[in-house]
């Protein structure tokens, strides 16, 4: 009883220096979404935007997003417009760097599209995503930050609901 007494306060005792210094940063961005395959030919390019929180530990070299985004495609003349609804978590593996850090990314996430048009049915499913980006210093804490992600929706109608995405933000 007292030797696991003893490594229960041992192990916590090493944990909690880790925990508090757990850095949660705030972002959020702005950007350009391009639609690839059979949603290329049913939208033009659009627009998006994007919140999210991202967790990282100093004793651990990945860190932990959660982030949910709009994206607005531009229609074309015979389809009707199209609009992605987005909630995703991502492992983050930054890279050092002084100025600029480097990072890439992957993860899962939830897509809710819909379409301007009663006859076309919204649909919500799961999907997968990779990602380049850069933070941009962080002067008192706020940065910012840009990054090309690839997004591939896995449906379950017929065609492909693929896009790219470029962002810049702020990070706080």
């Amino acid at each position: 009883m007292r030797r696991t007494a003893l490594l229960a306060t041992l192990a916590l005792s090493l944990a909690l220096p880790a925990a508090s210094a757990a850095q949660v940063s705030l972002m959020g961005g702005v950007g350009v979404t391009n639609p690839l395959g059979d949603l290329n030919d049913a939208a033009d390019v659009g627009w998006h935007a994007l919140a999210g929180v991202q967790l990282g530990i100093a004793t651990i070299p990945i860190q932990l997003r959660a982030d949910g985004g709009y994206h607005s495609f531009g229609a074309q003349s015979s389809t009707p417009a199209v609009d992605v609804l987005s909630g995703a978590l991502s492992l983050v593996v930054p890279f050092p760097g002084v100025g600029l850090s480097p990072y890439v990314l992957g993860g899962i996430g939830m897509y809710r599209t819909s379409f301007d048009d009663d006859a076309i049915e919204n649909q919500s499913d799961t999907g997968i995503h990779g990602a380049f980006g850069v933070d941009i210093g962080a002067a008192g804490g706020f940065g910012g930050f840009a990054e090309v992600r690839f997004v591939d929706v896995n449906t379950n109608a017929e065609g492909s609901r693929r896009f790219v995405t470029a962002t810049l933000g702020i990070r706080l």
